[in-house]
């Protein structure tokens, strides 16, 4: 049975070695400069995860009418606040003794990362954008691009997971599971990856969020269907992670942080789908816009600062020839 399961590997970091090159002192300190350079394979991974997140984001935001500068600066924010916090929370949350032994591993930013302290992080950022600008533009309507181009950086994020094997689940008999997972004690066993299982999940929302951007969507649709559609995943998976290892996430009351984490964002994403279905098409700022107003739905179109009416002072235009042009219309095809 074990042709069944996936082999054991790891990616290893690229070695590039360097010429060698003498110390300098500069002052009482000596520098020393290392005789290569390492390309981490999970390091590769994220990056690609960041800059295709934000590349996606900027299309979706052209194609639905907003400014692509302006969501790359709300990218920034949330991708700076989400790294910060992200690794604070996972100090505090997942190392708590270690952080008592030694507190500058909250400074550490390099040194470990929570994805539930990343979200938070990101609405942190989200909020820092918003209080920045000076019209402070609905974060609903702004983040939900970065909400349609989670799944895409998600997936390279949890490659680099994967082939790091640094999410290891519980012994399994799976098919999924990966073999003699070198984690622990030998002799190794099956266990489950639960990074791979978070590459399938994001494999499965990828076409599902293209196809719902076929055609234009409430503002703020993504961004609440995002956390309605991850935590559920997420909380199911927690409870394979490994409890027999020394490195196993701490329990509090028989749950992981990852556990209540889920729950807590489930429900941000229920207020925000209930918010947009009370209000699917509240107006654009022109901070953000990059339409004029008259081009955005949920927008009433003015002649010299007054309502129009069909009819009076207009021709109402031919049925036929505006749905032409609803059709046609720029922002209601998605990435």
């Amino acid at each position: 049975m074990r042709f069944l399961y996936i082999p054991w590997f790891q990616a290893t970091p690229w070695v590039i070695p360097l010429p060698e090159i003498a110390p300098v002192t500069i002052l009482w300190h000596t520098f020393d400069f290392p005789p290569d350079v390492q390309i981490h394979p999970f390091g590769l991974l994220v990056a690609t995860a960041v800059i295709l997140g934000a590349f996606v984001a900027e299309r979706r935001a052209k194609k639905v009418g907003l400014e692509p500068i302006a969501i790359s600066g709300l990218s920034g924010h949330v991708i700076v606040f989400g790294f910060v916090i992200g690794h604070v929370v996972d100090s505090l949350a997942y190392h708590p003794d270690v952080v008592a032994e030694r507190p500058m591993l909250v400074l550490e930013i390099w040194n470990g990362l929570s994805s539930f302290g990343g979200f938070l992080g990101a609405i942190v950022g989200a909020l820092v954008w918003q209080r920045r600008r000076s019209d402070h533009p609905s974060v609903r309507i702004a983040a939900d691009p970065i909400a349609f181009s989670f799944p895409f950086g998600w997936l390279f994020g949890r490659l680099g997971c994967f082939v790091t094997h640094d999410h290891p689940g519980r012994v399994t008999m799976f098919p999924l599971g990966v073999a003699d997972y070198e984690v622990g004690y030998p002799p190794y066993q099956v266990r489950h990856d639960l990074g791979l299982y978070e590459v399938l999940w994001c494999l499965v929302m990828i076409p599902l969020f293209l196809f719902l951007a076929r055609r234009e969507r409430p503002r703020g649709l993504f961004l609440g269907l995002l956390p309605v559609l991850y935590a559920p995943v997420r909380f199911g998976l927690d409870f394979l992670r490994a409890t027999d290892l020394d490195s196993s996430d701490p329990r509090y009351f028989g749950l992981t942080p990852g556990h209540y984490s889920a729950i807590v964002l489930f429900v941000l994403g229920a207020l925000v789908l209930w918010r947009t279905w009370r209000d699917p098409w509240p107006p654009v700022p022109a901070s953000i816009a990059s339409r004029p107003p008259s081009d955005q739905r949920g927008q009433p179109e003015t002649d010299h600062g007054g309502d129009r009416r069909d009819g009076e002072e207009h021709e109402a235009p031919d049925q036929h020839e505006g749905s032409d042009r609803a059709e046609h219309e720029p922002g209601e095809r998605g990435v």
